[in-house]
């Protein structure tokens, strides 16, 4: 699979300190996959930062060229169905 990346989610990434390995990590073995607006993919795979488990989204966009078109990292894992 080759990633590239939408200039918004490397902007995000650096903002959040997100790296591209974490991001790699998530989408070649994510806890999950769900359907997201305009076709798109949500995968979700588990970052510590802190000491603390956090949930890292990732938004992408087609299947054998992915575009990652924004990255989050959140603790409301509830809030995206996560447990944690």
């Amino acid at each position: 699979m080759k990633i590239t990346y939408t200039t918004h989610a490397l902007a995000r990434m650096k903002e959040r300190g997100i790296s591209r390995c974490e991001v790699e990590s998530t989408l070649s073995n994510p806890i999950r996959t769900i359907p997201a607006q305009n076709g798109r993919i949500e995968s979700q795979g588990w970052i510590e930062r802190g000491g603390k488990r956090q949930l890292l989204r990732v938004l992408t966009q087609g299947d054998v060229v992915v575009l990652v078109i924004t990255v989050m990292a959140t603790s409301k894992f509830e809030k995206y169905g996560a447990s944690g």
